[in-house]
C-alpha cells in the first residue's frame, strides 16, 4: 500500500509551482470549477468551465501579487500611487475584477483583450507558464515573435522582455536549434614547446592528400606525412604509397632514419584537409593504430592520440599542411596533369624547403641593419647568414674553423639563443578563448556535433567523465550515447557506444540538478 504525501502550501504560488505548463494548471483548477457547479446543481460546457477556471486562476495571481494597487483603484482615487511599478499602465478593473491595462488606446476599435490586456506580475510562476504556451505556439521563434504573441493573446507581464529572454536561454527546444558550441579558455603551452630540445624530439603527426599520379596508363592515389617539431616548427615531409599500417610504418621509419630518434608522437584521429575529407578520415579509420604504437614503443617513442573530432589541439602541425599546400599550388601548376610519383616526391621536398624557410618571427624583417629573419633552417641545414655575436663560449671565428663540430656548436646555441629572445615571447598572448567557460559536469545531457548531417539529427548523450587539465578546466569528456532502439521495457536493444570528444563539440541542453545549483 502505498503512503500518502502531505504538502504544506504557504502561497499561491507555491500551488502553481508544481505545473510545467499553462493547459495543465487550468485543467486542474477546471476540475475544482466542476465540483463546485455540480454542486450546485448548475449544468456548464467545457469550453465555459475552461474560461472560468482561467478567470479565477488569474483572480488569484492578481490578488497576491497587486494587493496595494488593487485597493487604491477601489478606493475614492481610481488610480495607482506613482511610486507603484503600474502607474505608466493606468491600471483599471474590469467586470470580472481583473486588472487590466488602461492604456491610451480606448478610442481604439482593437479587440478589447487587444487593447486592455491582463496584467500579470514578473515573478510570478504564472506568468512563465503563458510565456511558455505562447512560445511553444509559434513553434520556439525568438524572443520579439514570443512577446508580440503573448500581447495580441490579451497578456501583459511586468518584465515580459527580461522573462521571454530568460525562457529562450533555458528552452531545450531552442537549445538544440540554436544552442551555441561549447568551449573553453585556451590552455597552456605544454613544455616541450617551451623548452629548446635536438629538433623532432617531440613532434606532431598528421597526414593530407591524396594526391593523384599516374604510373603508365593507371592512375593512382599517393599521401603526404608531414611531422612538425613543436619547439622549433621545423617539418618533414614523407610520401606515403597507400593508408595502410605498413605503409604508415615506413613512412616513419624514413623519417626517424634522417631526423634521429624521436621521444614522443602526436597526432589527431581524423583531418580536416578540405579536398579530400571524407576520404581521408576512412582511410585513417581503417589504419591499425596498435600495430603503429607497438612499432614505436620498440624504438622508445610514445604515440599519443588526441581526441577524435578534435583538430584544434593540434593547431601546431594543422597550420603547417596550409603553408605545405599553399606552396604546392605554386609548383604544381608546372607539370598541369601530369605528375609521377618521382615528381610529386620532389615537389613535396621543395614545399618542405621552403616552409623551412619561413621567418619564426617578424621583428627584424623591416629593419635592413637587423639580422636575418630566424628560421627552422637555421638548425636544420647550417647555411644562413649569421651577424649576431657568439653567445657562450664559442666563439665566431668558430665558424672558418676546420673543427666542424665546434661550428654546428656556435649555429646551434645561436639558433636557441634568438630562439628564446624573437621567437618564445610571440607565444605568450591567446588570440582566441580567452575567456573562462562554465565547466562541463558528470550527468549533463548534451548534443553532439555531427557535420555530416543535419543539426536537427544530432545525437544526444550523457556525460559519463570529465576530464580535467592541470588549470582545473574541462576541455574534453567521455560521453554515453542515446539509443533510439528500445524494448519493450524500455531498455537499450543494443549496447549503448561510449566516445571521447572535446567540449568544442558540444552543446549542453541540460545540466545536471546538483552542478546547476553550485553554478
Amino acid at each position: 500500500m502505498s503512503k500518502t504525501k502531505i504538502s504544506t502550501f504557504t502561497s499561491f504560488e507555491d500551488r502553481l509551482n508544481r505545473f510545467a505548463m499553462l493547459d495543465s494548471a487550468i485543467r486542474a483548477v477546471a476540475v475544482l470549477v466542476r465540483c463546485c457547479y455540480r454542486r450546485k446543481g448548475h449544468d456548464i460546457d467545457d469550453v465555459e468551465i475552461k474560461r472560468v477556471a482561467e478567470r479565477n486562476l488569474l483572480h488569484a495571481v492578481q490578488k497576491e501579487a497587486f494587493c496595494d494597487e488593487r485597493q487604491q483603484i477601489k478606493s475614492d482615487k481610481h488610480a495607482v500611487s506613482k511610486s507603484s511599478r503600474l502607474s505608466q499602465l493606468d491600471p483599471f478593473l474590469d467586470k470580472q475584477d481583473l486588472l487590466r491595462v488602461g492604456g491610451r488606446m480606448k478610442r481604439s476599435e482593437m479587440v478589447y483583450g487587444v487593447k486592455h490586456p491582463i496584467i500579470l506580475p514578473k515573478g510570478s510562476r504564472l506568468s512563465m507558464l503563458v510565456a511558455l504556451h505562447y512560445h511553444a505556439k509559434i513553434s520556439h521563434q525568438g524572443r520579439n515573435m514570443t512577446i508580440n504573441a503573448i500581447r495580441s493573446s490579451g497578456y501583459w507581464i511586468i518584465g515580459c522582455r527580461s522573462i521571454v529572454s530568460s525562457l529562450i536561454g533555458t528552452c531545450t527546444h531552442c537549445i538544440r536549434l540554436r544552442g551555441k558550441l561549447g568551449g573553453q579558455k585556451m590552455a597552456d603551452l605544454p613544455c616541450e614547446r617551451l623548452e629548446p630540445s635536438p629538433p623532432f624530439t617531440y613532434c606532431g603527426l598528421d597526414c593530407f592528400g591524396p594526391f593523384v599520379i599516374k604510373e603508365g596508363r593507371k592512375e593512382l592515389k599517393r599521401y603526404g606525412l608531414i611531422l612538425t617539431c613543436m619547439a622549433m616548427r621545423a617539418i618533414h615531409v614523407e610520401v606515403l604509397d597507400d593508408m595502410s599500417s605498413d605503409a604508415f610504418i615506413n613512412g616513419l621509419r624514413c623519417f626517424i632514419a634522417i631526423r634521429g630518434n624521436v621521444r614522443r608522437i602526436q597526432c589527431d584521429q581524423g583531418s580536416n584537409f578540405v579536398g579530400a575529407k571524407h576520404e581521408l578520415k576512412q582511410a585513417l579509420r581503417e589504419m591499425d593504430a596498435d600495430h603503429v604504437a607497438r612499432n614505436l614503443l620498440e624504438q622508445n617513442c610514445e604515440f599519443k592520440m588526441n581526441p577524435p573530432s578534435s583538430s584544434h589541439m593540434g593547431g601546431v602541425w594543422e597550420r603547417q599542411i596550409r603553408n605545405v599546400r599553399n606552396v604546392l599550388n605554386g609548383l604544381l601548376e608546372q607539370c598541369g596533369t601530369q605528375l609521377n610519383v618521382s615528381s610529386l616526391r620532389t615537389f613535396l621536398y621543395e614545399a618542405m624547403a621552403i616552409v623551412n624557410s619561413r621567418p619564426l618571427s617578424v621583428d627584424n624583417l623591416e629593419s635592413p641593419d637587423g639580422p636575418l629573419p630566424l628560421t627552422p633552417n637555421h638548425v636544420l641545414t647550417m647555411k644562413s647568414g649569421l651577424i649576431l655575436p657568439p653567445p657562450g663560449s664559442f666563439e665566431r671565428e668558430d665558424i672558418y674553423l676546420r673543427k666542424r663540430w665546434r661550428r654546428v656548436q656556435y649555429l646551434t646555441q645561436l639558433f636557441w639563443t634568438r630562439w628564446q629572445k624573437e621567437y618564445l615571447h610571440t607565444l605568450q598572448p591567446r588570440k582566441t578563448w580567452t575567456e573562462k567557460k562554465t565547466n562541463v559536469h558528470v550527468d549533463d545531457i548534451v548534443l553532439l556535433k555531427d557535420e555530416a548531417i543535419c543539426r536537427t539529427d544530432w545525437r544526444v548523450a550523457r556525460v559519463m567523465e570529465t576530464m580535467s587539465s592541470d588549470d582545473g578546466l574541462v576541455r574534453k569528456v567521455r560521453l554515453l550515447m542515446a539509443t533510439p532502439d528500445l524494448d519493450k521495457k524500455g531498455k537499450p536493444v543494443n549496447k549503448r557506444t561510449t566516445l571521447e570528444r572535446p567540449v568544442h563539440k558540444l552543446v549542453v541542453l541540460i545540466r545536471s540538478t546538483d552542478k546547476a545549483i553550485e553554478d
